[in-house]
């Protein structure tokens, strides 16, 4: 199971690169589903918030992962089970909510 938490660190290693690329602006082709939208739905979004978003949620998982791995190790395997898509689960429904919600441009009356 040592194995395990080595490759999940390394994939955490690999996240956090990804998630300081996309947040210093250098990593925008990395955002899933934003670089391929018309011009007209990347319009609706702030992309220094999407950014943002995207960033934390790329962070939050690669601390997530070693926790895991350091669950394995212990013989934890039943937690993970549960508690990996719980989190996933959770991360991602947070992250959808913040994209619309937060990152969506105000108009001149200040809706989004």
């Amino acid at each position: 199971m040592f194995e395990a938490f080595v490759i999940l660190s390394i994939i955490s290693v690999i996240l956090i690169v990804m998630a300081v690329l996309i947040l210093i602006g250098r990593g925008d082709s990395l955002i899933a589903g934003y670089n391929t939208a018309s011009r007209e739905a990347q319009q609706v979004y702030d992309k220094r918030r999407v950014r943002i978003v995207v960033g934390v949620l790329l962070i939050l998982v690669a601390l997530a992962l070693p926790i895991f791995g350091i669950l394995l190790v212990y013989g934890y395997k039943e937690i993970v089970l549960v508690a990996l898509p719980v989190t996933a689960f959770v991360l991602v429904t947070g992250t959808f909510t913040m994209a619309h919600f937060w990152a969506k441009k105000k108009d001149k009356w200040g809706r989004r």
